[in-house]
């Protein structure tokens, strides 16, 4: 029985895994041309002195040349060297080329949630963060704010709470400059001693990012800070 997974309605293949893949060849077709390169250059070496030997009792013409032949073996070799570095250096140039550009377009439409406590309107959407409900010895409502600071819309999909592992659903597109509300239910003492959750979405190209957070209430006020919007190869 073949287990298939999907996200998105698409084969779900992880992009880091392709790489690796690729790497392995490049790495496994480098040695074996080296080696092959290697063993053909001995048997020409090998021919070169039979033939050496053979002409150098007549000291003919022939001899010289093969004998001449003999003593570039060093720059035939090195010039076998220089042209696989060559290869290597291109590849590589052009793959950093190739990764700077991707890394230019996602740039390009990558959202950015900032999460602010909510100074007005009413959140429908909430979450329970910390303790379970039954363990909530004083139960406070947290109503935050999201809203979209990035250069593309977010697809958001999960918000991970520690409740379970693949987080929980969050399914809302939060457009450029649009926000959201939404409320978390937490405990008052372990707020005072600081909370974390994630956010995990998508961008227009599918690329998918988490981005955390902590929340802790200092005094009276609760602030929380924002962490950068982290890429995740999976595709």
């Amino acid at each position: 029985m073949k287990v298939t997974f999907k996200r998105f309605s698409l084969p779900y293949n992880p992009r880091k895994d392709k790489k690796n893949k690729i790497n392995r060849h490049i790495v496994w077709f480098l040695i074996a041309f080296i080696a092959i390169s290697v063993l053909l250059a001995m048997v020409v070496e090998a021919l070169i002195r039979i033939s050496i030997a053979k002409l150098a009792i007549n000291d003919t013409i022939d001899s010289t040349w093969i004998g001449s032949l003999a003593s570039y073996w060093g720059g035939i070799i090195g010039g076998m060297i220089s042209g696989i570095l060559a290869f290597i250096g291109v590849f590589y140039t052009i793959r950093y080329y190739k990764e700077s550009d991707e890394q230019k377009e996602k740039v390009a439409i990558q959202p950015f949630l900032n999460v602010t406590m909510a100074s007005g309107g009413k959140a429908t959407r909430g979450f329970s963060l910390g303790k379970s409900k039954e363990e909530k010895k004083k139960q406070l409502q947290v109503n935050v704010n999201i809203k979209n600071i990035g250069n593309g819309f977010a697809n958001t999909l999960v918000v991970h709470t520690g409740d379970n592992f693949g987080g929980l659903a969050f399914n809302n597109v939060i457009t450029v400059g649009e926000s959201i509300n939404l409320f978390f239910m937490v405990d008052e003492d372990e707020l005072k001693e600081g909370l974390h959750f994630e956010i995990q979405y998508i961008d227009s190209m599918r690329n998918e990012y988490i981005q955390e957070y902590d929340m802790k209430k200092e005094y009276s006020s609760i602030k929380i800070e924002c962490g950068y919007p982290r890429f995740l190869e999976q595709f």
